[in-house]
C-alpha cells in the first residue's frame, strides 16, 4: 500500500511540473544550392559516418526505404554537403521497408 502511494505521489509530480515543450521552426538543410528532399517522412541522422572527425548526414527515405549519404565537407557548427550517394552493402543499395 505504501508503495502504489508512494508511486501515486511520484506520477502526479511529473504531470503537474511536465511543461509544453517549445520547438523552433523548421529549417532546410542544403546539399549545394538547393534544399535537400527525399519526399515525405524523411528519417534524418547527424553522425560522423566515414570517421573523418565531422558528423555527415544519413537520410532515411520512406518511399523508396533507400539511404542516403551526404557527405560533411564543412564542420559540425557550419556542415557543408554535396551530392549524396545510397549506402550500400556488397555493392547493392540497402533498402528498409515500413511495415
Amino acid at each position: 500500500m505504501k508503495l502504489t502511494s508512494a508511486l501515486l505521489i511520484i506520477g502526479l509530480f511529473f504531470i503537474i511540473s511536465a511543461q509544453t515543450p517549445i520547438f523552433n521552426s523548421p529549417v532546410n538543410i542544403y546539399a549545394g544550392a538547393s534544399p535537400i528532399d527525399v519526399g515525405y517522412y524523411g528519417s534524418p541522422f547527424y553522425y560522423d559516418w566515414d570517421g573523418d572527425g565531422t558528423k555527415d548526414l544519413i537520410v532515411g527515405q520512406y518511399s523508396s526505404g533507400k539511404v542516403r549519404f551526404y557527405k560533411n565537407t564543412g564542420t559540425d557548427t557550419n556542415p557543408v554537403f554535396g551530392s549524396f550517394s545510397y549506402l550500400q552493402a556488397d555493392g547493392v543499395d540497402i533498402s528498409v521497408y515500413a511495415a
